[in-house]
């Protein structure tokens, strides 16, 4: 019981910090690639051993068709899922799972701090500034991409993102 508390709180106290977090510079204009998926500007925010994080990034979808997130994972959480912020209606954010894993045909969808992101929960092990985690994606259509994600704090980050 301890420990779901402390969970508990944990999280809580990440949904309001990164809900005060003000987004970091969009990158230079995206450029939808000719077909499929791309991403762009991957990050991950640091995070302790059995706790959360997030993982931002911006999906370019150049096919004409809407291409659905089918499965998230990473070696290094236990959990992963495609989470939202939204307005509580109280003058509070919560954060929930998202129910509509979407990416619109020859659109940008931009994952940031205080909207749609991926959360990597139940961490295997310490995340800090300076790693690169590894995130893979399977979409209905373009199918798996494996990213290795740098892991920046939101006041030093730099652009970046490696797919293999």
């Amino acid at each position: 019981m301890k420990s779901s508390l402390s969970l508990l709180l944990f999280t809580l106290s990440f949904i309001l910090f990164a809900g005060c977090q003000n987004p970091p510079e969009e990158s230079a204009e995206l450029i939808l690639p000719e077909s499929g998926i791309a991403i762009e500007d991957a990050w991950a925010r640091p995070g302790r051993a059995n706790g959360v994080t997030a993982v931002y990034m911006h999906v370019l979808n150049g096919s004409a068709e809407t291409d659905t997130l089918v499965a998230i994972s990473s070696p290094v959480a236990g959990l992963v899922e495609l989470h939202e912020t939204f307005d509580r209606g109280d003058g509070m954010m919560g954060m929930r799972e998202s129910e509509e894993p979407f990416f619109p045909g020859e659109s940008v969808v931009s994952m940031r701090p205080g909207g749609l992101h991926i959360m990597l929960m139940q961490l295997r092990e310490a995340l800090q500034e300076g790693d690169e985690v590894e995130v893979t994606l399977e979409f209905s259509i373009a199918g798996e991409m494996t990213l290795s994600v740098p892991v920046q704090s939101p006041d030093s980050r730099t652009t970046g993102v490696h797919s293999h």
